[in-house]
């Protein structure tokens, strides 16, 4: 069985490639999301797959870089540093695109189910700063 690290490498590894399959394969079949900073929460094979899909499909060149992991002594739960960038190619997420990057700090939290795949997958990051970054304030409703 997979430690949380293992599968977290795994997650952010097939994220760089743009696999949603394989993103979402890393995931027990009741597998949740929490993305705090845009109150999305679910299970991943919904509201994952629809933000990552619109994450890839709005930034052609996204990607992470894991800086940081730190895992329990059961190896059940990991945190990661991880840095996600890209150049907007598309209008997404109320952002109008301007063709700007972003490098953004993340933390997720991840936890192993018994079945030894990611039950739940939390994520933080300064949803303002990204924002400002892609050239969009975050009290702007418009698109």
């Amino acid at each position: 069985m997979k430690t949380a690290l293992e599968l977290a490498q795994q997650f952010f590894s097939r994220y760089r490639a743009h696999d949603l399959d394989g993103m979402l394969a890393c995931f027990s079949a009741d597998g949740q999301i929490d993305y705090l900073p845009i109150g999305l929460a679910g299970p991943a094979s919904t509201a994952g797959s629809s933000v990552w899909g619109a994450l890839i499909d709005a930034f052609p060149d996204l990607g992470n870089q894991v800086s940081a992991s730190y895992f329990d002594a059961t190896a059940h739960v990991a945190v990661l540093e991880v840095t996600i960038s890209g150049t907007q190619a598309k209008d997404a997420f109320g952002i109008r695109n301007l063709g700007r990057h972003f490098d953004l700090p993340h933390v997720f939290i991840i936890k192993v189910g018994d079945d030894g795949l990611i039950q739940s997958m939390k994520a933080y990051w300064d949803n303002a700063q990204w924002f400002q970054s892609l050239g969009r304030s975050s009290l702007d409703s418009s698109t």
